[in-house]
């Protein structure tokens, strides 16, 4: 059983603002141009979290403020280590939001009374919601209250038929409802050729979706930081520290293991750190945030390349750190809609619908017909 816990405000309640001004206002805390949190006294005004949405005419001037989710991991590591009491199979999806795998019942019991105990004993504000995967948990989570969050497999079914699909955010949710589908769980009993024939290669993904399946499996949290480094004296080639261009094959080669290891864990880095030693010995330890979390190897080798010195190098360490999972690899209620992957080849020969045959293909069939 995998359980979803989620802390309300947990943003706000952490937030401290860098200008002493700003200490008696209200906030609006954004991450990715998208609301993130809020003060919870402007739920009183009307303000829903919905961009767009302006408060007017308050008591106290309400600002907006970006924030960076790695500066809230400090708050959250309590919750974190909390949880790792009961079981070693975390997954972390936001600071404020994270997974846990159960296998023994009585602990998986035991954790929800102890989980709202603390809420209670800290006066935070939280959610939690139990199933047989990721997203059936959050679904829970967010639909039901009591024990009913405890969603048993075989009523994994029927609980998804209750659900909305508006509450998935789909690309193809307008035609799916067009289609007459309107609940998740319809959307799992379409048959996968149906599916295939409007949706073509996305159709797996989508049923996966609509049966409750997780796009992406529970992964216990284990990596939190990737690492390569080059010994230059070492190599047979030169036995001696490396200028900036000789290293620079040597520093592809190394960025695009970084950048393999990462897809693999379907993983982003937010940051790169370099720690250098020159040919005299001089320390050198330079970071570079990325503006967007990365996994690909010319990101890596740009940022790298702007921090080497330009003196000869004896030895490079190259760490990727504060990493989080790729927002790309797993659709959730709270991301920005992407295209589901590719799960079965086979359905690379539906057609889709709507699509025209190039001018030399219609030719051909042309020829056929007069000449066969």
């Amino acid at each position: 059983m995998i359980i979803y816990c989620g802390l309300r405000h947990f943003y706000i309640r952490n937030f401290k603002p860098q200008d002493e001004g700003q200490t008696d206002a209200y906030y609006i805390l954004t991450h990715k141009k998208k609301v993130w949190d809020f003060s919870p006294e402007l739920k009183e005004h009307g303000f829903t979290g919905q961009s767009g949405r302006a408060v007017l005419h308050l008591d106290k001037p309400v600002l907006t403020i970006s924030i960076d989710l790695a500066d809230f991991t400090p708050p959250a590591q309590a919750w974190h280590d909390f949880s790792r009491q009961y079981t070693n199979e975390l997954e972390v999806e936001y600071p404020h939001a994270w997974y846990l795998r159960f296998k023994q019942p009585a602990i998986f019991q035991q954790y929800i009374l102890d989980f709202a105990e603390k809420l209670r004993q800290g006066q935070d504000e939280g959610i939690w919601g139990a199933g047989q995967s990721k997203l059936v948990a959050k679904l829970a989570a967010h639909n039901l209250t009591g024990y009913n969050r405890i969603v048993p497999p075989e009523q994994t079914p029927s609980f998804l038929r209750q659900i909305p699909l508006h509450r998935l955010p789909l690309d193809e949710l307008s035609t799916l409802e067009k289609l007459g589908i309107k609940t998740i769980g319809q959307l799992g009993e379409v048959p996968l050729v149906e599916l295939g024939n409007q949706f073509g290669p996305q159709a797996a993904a989508l049923q996966k979706l609509g049966r409750g399946e997780d796009l992406v499996p529970f992964q216990a949290e284990q990596t939190q930081e990737c690492r390569w480094s080059l010994d230059c004296t070492t190599l047979e080639e030169f036995m001696r520290p490396l200028h900036p261009q000789e290293l620079k094959p040597y520093l592809q080669r190394g960025m695009e293991k970084l950048a393999a290891a990462l897809q693999k864990q379907q993983k982003t880095a937010g940051e790169l750190q370099l720690e250098a030693c020159s040919a005299q010995g001089l320390l050198f330890k330079k970071n570079r945030l990325f503006k967007e979390a990365a996994d690909d190897a010319e990101s890596f080798l740009r940022a790298l390349e702007s921090l080497l010195p330009e003196e000869p190098l004896a030895h490079i360490e190259v760490v990727l750190s504060r990493l989080e999972f790729s927002t790309a690899a797993q659709l959730s209620m709270f991301w920005e809609p992407q295209a589901p992957k590719l799960f079965d080849e086979e359905l690379l020969q539906y057609a889709q619908a709507g699509i025209e045959l190039p001018r030399r293909e219609r030719l051909l069939l042309l020829w056929e017909e007069c000449f066969t």
